[in-house]
């Protein structure tokens, strides 16, 4: 990943995870539509990066070295990214799927523990941290589907 980017990727995700967890932001809330967006989000890359694979732009990007990662192709570096973006895709619904059956268990608890806010501040930070990286990989694939013919 470019240093900006891994830069951007941590703000984003420090400041979610601080804000989420200093006012107790209940993802289990919207922990449903969180899992579906992410799992059209992870669809879309795995049908994108597919189809790129057998394309000209994946064998002139293969060939082609990055311009800020020397000794990295561009589709090495688009790689990279598509594997952050995958994990953290993971790891969201994981989390969802974790608290919307701690939810269930805790209806009767006011005070949920320190776990669960803790638990639901990551899946904020990666909802978050998806949604950034979605539009990295958008800008990525649009800048070199428009300068590399």
């Amino acid at each position: 990943m470019y240093g900006l980017d891994k830069t951007i990727l941590v703000l984003v995700t420090l400041l979610c995870w601080g804000i989420s967890f200093i006012f107790k932001v209940d993802y289990s809330i919207i922990a449903s539509e969180g899992i579906t967006i992410i799992s059209i989000i992870l669809a879309i890359y795995m049908t994108s990066f597919s189809s790129l694979v057998s394309s000209k732009l994946a064998d002139k990007m293969s060939k082609t070295q990055d311009k800020q990662l020397r000794g990295k192709s561009e589709l090495g570096v688009l790689k990279g990214y598509l594997n952050v973006a995958v994990k953290f895709g993971i790891v969201n619904i994981v989390i969802g799927c974790i608290l919307l059956l701690m939810k269930n268990k805790l209806k009767a608890n006011i005070n949920r523990n320190i776990v669960y806010n803790i638990l639901s501040a990551t899946g904020i930070s990666s909802l978050a941290d998806n949604i950034f990286l979605m539009y990295v990989l958008f800008i990525f694939m649009i800048n070199r589907q428009l300068w590399n013919k």
